[in-house]
């Protein structure tokens, strides 16, 4: 099946002149439900269930100015949180130790990790 007949149903649905941005939000949030969340309904039904959760997106954030991290913020296990917290500059060796991983992994996670929080600091010089 191609991405245009899988997103049919949604393409259906959508108003004329949608914002690109917002068919992408929704067309994400649709996929997502038919592909990894498993939602075993009809195709219709997703696409008003994407179209109902894009509105209340709509209604919560709109209007302001909403910026939606790549995923690191999100994707940042408990576990690497935790490093994160425990890391002195000098203790690699041991965390890796502890937390049953290699010190490279360790050094990726604190890499990673230093910079969201710069890209944090930066936006906010703005």
């Amino acid at each position: 099946m191609t991405p245009s007949e899988r997103l049919a149903p949604l393409t259906a649905r959508l108003p004329d002149g949608m914002n690109p941005t917002l068919i992408e939000v929704v067309e994400q949030l649709y996929l997502y439900l038919v592909e990894e969340a498993g939602l075993r309904r009809d195709p219709s039904e997703i696409a008003d269930i994407a179209l109902g959760q894009l509105d209340r997106l709509a209604r919560v954030v709109g209007g302001s100015g909403f910026y939606m991290p790549k995923g690191l913020a999100v994707a940042l296990s408990a576990r690497d949180k935790e490093i994160c917290a425990r890391f002195k500059g000098n203790n690699t060796r041991e965390l890796a130790r502890e937390y049953g991983v290699s010190e490279m992994r360790i050094t990726q996670i604190i890499k990673a990790w230093r910079a969201d929080e710069l890209a944090k600091r930066q936006r906010q010089m703005f």
